[in-house]
């Protein structure tokens, strides 16, 4: 009887640490824009919460930019002297550098492990 209960207790245990683990260890989001015109072949974003990096990967250099705001539907973006706000849901990208603005129509991929 006491054996029982003793692995009835321990079952219980692993099952409560095994349900505090997240369900989400890592989450990997790549949009492919193709912008020959504002240096933006894709932007990487590994990191989901403010002050997080984001890789932006051009033709001819990677920056490296912050998330200043993030929701469920967006994440803004800023770098040297560009802002982008990423459409979480459908995809698309709006870009403002100095007095050019323009709106993307990126592929994204979720990666999440």
């Amino acid at each position: 009887m006491i054996y029982h209960a003793g692995k009835t207790a321990i079952l219980l245990a692993i099952a409560f640490a095994l349900a505090a683990c997240p369900a989400e260890r890592f989450r990997h989001e790549k949009y492919v824009c193709k912008s020959i015109s504002f240096d933006i072949e894709s932007i990487i974003v590994n990191e989901t919460n403010i002050g997080g990096e984001v890789r932006i990967i051009g033709y001819s250099s990677e920056k490296t930019a912050v998330i200043k705001a993030i929701s469920d539907d967006h994440i803004k973006i800023e770098a040297t002297r560009i802002k982008l706000e990423l459409d979480r849901n459908d995809g698309s990208v709006k870009i403002s550098r100095g007095t050019r603005f323009a709106r993307l129509a990126c592929e994204r991929n979720i990666f999440t492990m």
